[in-house]
This record gives structure tokens, sequence and C-alpha cells, in this order.
């Protein structure tokens, strides 16, 4: 029962520094939750920052988005503005020029018509012959036809002079729709981008553009930042439930190192007991032990004397019985009649010498002469 009761003293040993061991590792674990725990309302609050100025610049970027479009719409509407007002003054300049031109095409023809028709009765004189009518009077007889003069007009000429005006006619109005189209695009384009010069609004549409960007950039964030919020509320969750049961553990481990302590207390109580006036248990069992060993030798002892009286008891029946039987009232009296070593050798002497003399006597009548 003692070894018993050291043997648990040890186990409740082990128990104990096991306790230990899970206290200490509590221990950690609940300074690492309390240590994580007391920055997550700074690290909640941080992130939550993030995704509201991430969600801000969504909204941000939505904004500007919708100015990005005009402001280069407008910033392409002025470069056009500009390079139309260029073409238009071009095509004005064009328009003056085939104006003019068209107008002194006319002019040549019209001069050469008149020239024409002034010569006209020397061109129909060419055509008359003798004994042929004439086209205009009907005579039959011409004395005195008109004749061609130097630099004289005729039909090609005025035609080709009328084809020329028509040409420079056509170009003046191609040019001057030409240039109806342009001014009609550049009112168009000014109507849209006003007056304002290309260059500043180049600049503000490359504001506009960097801002978007910005933007846009800070907006990307917004789905890391709800990931890492739903990372750190899971971990919240976690490190809590794992600070919660650490304390739970912790409770029970009170309870149970009562009971151990109790168990203890009761054990060595028991041990002390045992042991008595000995160092330990062991040499409290050795000391026992060693008296149980002399307990069992003198036992023994005991049942060796008795088994001994016993068959000496026995013995003594016996030798008073082989006394008597061999003729003498008492072994005594048989111890008496003992013979001495001496006396004992020779009579074995003899007896051995009657034996050997008797062995030759028999070996002598065995023989067939000494039969016969």
């Amino acid at each position: 029962s003692a070894r018993r009761a050291e043997r648990r003293l040890t186990d409740l040993v082990a128990e104990r520094a096991d306790l230990d061991r899970q206290e200490r590792a509590d221990e950690e674990i609940l300074a690492e939750a309390d240590s994580w725990l007391a920055e997550w309302e700074t690290t909640r609050a941080r992130l939550r920052a993030r995704i509201e100025s991430a969600q801000e610049a969504t909204g941000r970027a939505e904004q500007l988005a919708e100015r990005r479009e005009p402001a280069r719409r407008r910033l392409d509407a002025a470069r056009r503005r500009d390079r139309l007002t260029e073409e238009a003054d071009a095509a004005q300049r064009q328009a003056l020029a085939s104006a003019e031109a068209a107008v002194e095409a006319r002019a040549h023809w019209l001069d050469l018509k008149e020239q024409r028709l002034n010569g006209i009765a020397a061109e129909l004189a060419a055509g008359l012959a003798d004994g042929e009518p004439c086209a205009v009077c009907g005579a039959t007889d011409h004395p005195a036809p008109a004749r061609k003069v130097a630099g004289h007009v005729d039909r090609e000429a005025e035609e080709r002079a009328l084809a020329d005006h028509q040409r420079a006619d056509e170009r003046r109005a191609e040019d001057e729709r030409h240039l109806s189209a342009v001014r009609e695009a550049l009112a168009a384009a000014g109507a849209e981008a006003g007056d304002t010069p290309a260059d500043v609004l180049a600049r503000e549409a490359e504001e506009v553009e960097r801002e978007y960007r910005q933007a846009r950039a800070a907006a990307s964030a917004l789905h890391a930042a709800q990931e890492e919020l739903r990372h750190a509320e899971q971990e919240h969750e976690r490190r809590t439930a794992a600070r919660q049961q650490a304390e739970v553990r912790a409770a029970a481990r009170v309870g149970h190192r009562e009971r151990l302590e109790s168990e203890r207390a009761a054990l060595e109580e028991e041990l002390a007991q045992a042991r008595g006036t000995a160092d330990s248990v062991a040499a409290r069992a050795a000391q026992l032990e060693r008296w149980a060993a002399r307990l069992t030798e003198a036992a023994e002892a005991v049942r060796t004397a008795e088994e001994t009286a016993q068959r000496l008891k026995e013995a003594d029946a016996r030798l008073a019985d082989a006394a008597f039987r061999a003729g003498f009232d008492t072994p005594q009296a048989a111890a008496a009649a003992l013979l001495d070593d001496t006396a004992h050798r020779e009579l074995q002497r003899r007896l051995d010498a009657r034996q050997a003399e008797e062995a030759a006597v028999r070996a002598v009548l065995a023989e067939a002469d000494t039969a016969a």
C-alpha cells in the first residue's frame, strides 16, 4: 500500500508538472491574445479608415470619370477649333481667289463673245458659196463678203472661254461650299470648346486624368482592405475564443490543483506513517523485508527443530528396537558392545580369509574330477 501510495505520489508530481506546463502554455496564449486584442480597436479603426478612404476614392473616381470624357472632348474640340480656324482662313483665301478667277474667266468669256458677235459677219461669209443662198439675206449673189481680221474670235475660242468660265465658276462654288463647311465645323468646335486656349484645356484634362488615376489607384485598395478587415475580424474571434478557453482551462486547473494538493497531503501523511523512523519508504520497506526474512528464517528453524525432534524420537525408537533384537537390553548396552576399529579390522580380515577359503573349496568341488 505504501509503495502504491509512493507511486501515486510520483504520478501526482508528474501531473502537477503537466499542469504547470499547461498553465505556462495558457499564460503565453493569454499574453499573446491580450497583446493582440489590446491593439484591436486601433487595428479595426485603421482598416475601416482605409475602407472609407477607398470608398471615397471610388466615388471620386466615378465623378472624375464623368469629367474625363467631357474634358477630352472639349480639348479635342479646341484643337479642332484652332485647326479649323487656320483652315477657314486658308479656305477663305482660296474662295476669294477662286471667286476672282471666276469673275476674270466670265469677263474673258463675255469679252470673247462680244468680239465674236462683232466679227460674226466674217464668220458667216466664210460659209458663202456662189449660187448658194445667203443664210441671212437669201441672196445667191455675194459681191462683197466680209473678211476676217487679225485676232478674230471664232466659235471654238468662245466655247473654250465659256468652258474655262464654267470650270472657274464650279471651283468658286466648290471653294465656297468648302469654306461654308469649314466655318460650320469651326462654329461647332467653337461652341463646344469655347474661347479657352487649347493648352489651358490640355492642362485641365491632364489634371483630371491625373486625379482620376490617383483615385482609381486609391479605390483599387478597397477589396484588399475589406479582405484584411475580414481576416482581422476572424482573427479577433479566434483570439477571443482562445482567451476564453484558456481562462476556462485555468479555472478548471484551480480545482484540479486543489484536488491534487489534497490527495498529495493525504498520501504524504500515509507515507509518513508508513516510513516511521526510516528515511524513506524504500528504507522502511527494506527494513520490513529484512524483518520478514528473519521471521521466515525463525519459522523455518522452528519447523526444522520440530521435524528434527520427531525424527530423533523415531530414531530412538528404532534404535531401542534394534538393540532389543540384537539381544541387548538398551541401546547403551549395544553401544558398549561395539567393537573398536582394530578388533573390527581383525574380524573383518578373518572373515575375508574364511570367505576366500570357502570360495576355493567350492571351486575345487565344482571340478568334474572332484565330483567323480
